[in-house]
């Protein structure tokens, strides 16, 4: 007879030992402002979902962090997976680690997602218009400026960056064109609702 494991939800100590090897072990890994800046509003939304007087704080910013948050999830994997297909048959392991930190990166996201849930119903249009215009700032900001370390893999800065910008063009002219509708949906009459 064989012993039964009991796992846990709960790391233990050598658990977050592996992680942090791991982690260092590994310099494919999507480590970089990018990263640690997105991680910490996940930590920052859990904290202050601990906190008693959480409610002011987090019907404020949720809707903008779950778009943020949806954002670095599926650019993280979209990243990780044109790199998986790019290179595997050149450099396995590198893009194996990628396409690990990309699916790591997307549970992540719906991680917090998930602990923003209970603040994002019931939303109007114009709130989710304005966390969307937001969220577009960030990701510029963090393009543009920060220029995520990752975007370099083998060399491919210049593309990769410039599809990302792109995507984020067509979100913005989605944005105006949302914004716009809205608009005219709050001159319309009573009646035409």
């Amino acid at each position: 007879m064989g012993t039964a494991v009991h796992a846990s939800a709960i790391p233990t100590m050598r658990d977050i030992g592996d992680l942090l090897a791991f982690i260092l072990g590994n310099p494919y890994l999507f480590l970089s402002s990018t990263t640690w800046m997105t991680s910490a509003l996940v930590v920052g939304a859990a904290v202050v979902n601990l906190l008693p007087q959480r409610a002011p704080v987090l019907v404020r910013v949720a809707p903008t962090l779950a778009v943020i948050l949806v954002y670095f999830g599926a650019g993280s994997f979209a990243l990780s997976s044109e790199i998986l297909v790019r290179f595997h048959a050149a450099i396995a392991y590198e893009t194996e680690v990628q396409f690990v930190s990309g699916i790591a990166h997307l549970l992540e996201a719906a991680v917090g997602v998930a602990l923003l849930s209970r603040y994002l119903r019931h939303r109007t249009s114009a709130e989710w218009l304005w966390a969307h215009s937001a969220a577009l700032a960030y990701w510029t900001f963090q393009i543009v400026v920060l220029t995520p370390p990752w975007f370099s893999f083998q060399g491919q800065r210049d593309l990769v960056t410039t599809a990302a910008l792109a995507m984020l063009v067509v979100a913005a002219c989605a944005n105006v064109i949302l914004w716009d509708r809205n608009r005219a949906l709050w001159k319309a009459p009573p009646l035409a609702r």
